[in-house]
């Protein structure tokens, strides 16, 4: 019988799971982690996510503990917590030079507990605008906080 990830998940095998990540590319990993966690809203993906970070710190793995919590994670309690300490953290090891991981933290402004103030949310347009001047994101967001703060 052919173990697959999720089945390495689902019965801790933590050690043979992370064999697998490391196997396969990190876009195929991310891509099968959030369908794996769409499919059986299990918190044992994020456990096991947890496992990889303690092992090998990195943004790419902080932006996609953010992903679990702000896409299959959702119906489980309020994720958005747990999903700003991510963001955070993926924008500290980036020393704020990714515009993925500061549009994760932008994000956190229009969720119903504004985790993100109106204030911080425009410094963080400005930034990522500085990275890239043409993110639409940044601007459109950038656009409705400004008329939002007047």
């Amino acid at each position: 019988m052919l173990i697959n990830l999720e089945q390495l998940i689902l019965s801790a095998n933590f050690k043979d799971a992370e064999a697998f990540y490391h196997k396969m590319d990190f876009q195929q990993f991310h891509n099968q982690l959030i369908s794996i966690a769409y499919d059986n809203r299990n918190m044992i993906n994020y456990t096991f996510l947890l496992y990889l970070l303690m092992k090998e710190e990195s943004a790419k793995l902080h932006n996609l503990a953010f992903s679990l919590f702000v896409i299959p994670l959702t119906p489980i309690g309020n994720p958005h917590h747990c999903a700003l300490y991510h963001a955070q953290r993926a924008v500290e090891l980036t020393n704020e030079q990714d515009t993925l991981s500061l549009e994760h933290l932008l994000f956190l402004n229009t969720v119903p507990d504004q985790l993100v103030s109106n204030e911080k949310a425009i410094d963080i347009c400005y930034k990522i605008l500085a990275l890239d001047p043409s993110n639409k994101t940044a601007k459109t967001s950038l656009k409705e906080l400004q008329s939002k703060v007047k």
